[in-house]
């Protein structure tokens, strides 16, 4: 039972760190790249766009792949963003869900928290994601 506690207070923590500072950092979509790129540089792919000598290249692609479960936030042209959540069995998509941010948020934690139950490196990037 405490553990389950614990799992979950975890799971808790880590959804309000994805969330939190937003707003300082401009843009959800920028604050989640930059906090997954240095947590788990491994497992994130990070598009950037913008005009070809602009000095401000925005995300406009955030990948995420977790063993059999795969996370994309894109931003589209008229600004808004696109939540998905895709099923990968040996490197092959084989669903893709749009949800909504706040779900995915949510199901990121959860999938990193399982995660690095089972991989001590993981544990470590995650314990840097949240702590700073």
């Amino acid at each position: 039972m405490v553990d389950d506690y614990e799992q979950a207070l975890q799971v808790d923590v880590l959804a309000c760190s994805l969330q939190m500072d937003k707003s300082d950092s401009g843009d959800l979509l920028e604050f989640l790249a930059a906090k997954l790129a240095s947590a788990l540089p491994e497992e994130v792919e990070i598009t950037r766009g913008g005009w070809l000598l602009s000095a401000k290249k925005p995300v406009v692609d955030l990948k995420v792949s977790l063993g059999e479960q795969g996370f994309q936030m894109v931003r589209e042209k008229r600004g808004s963003i696109t939540a998905r959540q895709m099923k990968i069995v040996r490197g092959v998509v084989l669903k893709t869900e749009e949800v909504p941010v706040e779900k995915w948020v949510e199901n990121l934690a959860i999938a990193l928290a399982q995660m690095a139950e089972k991989n001590s490196r993981t544990k470590q990037a995650l314990q840097k994601f949240v702590i700073g």
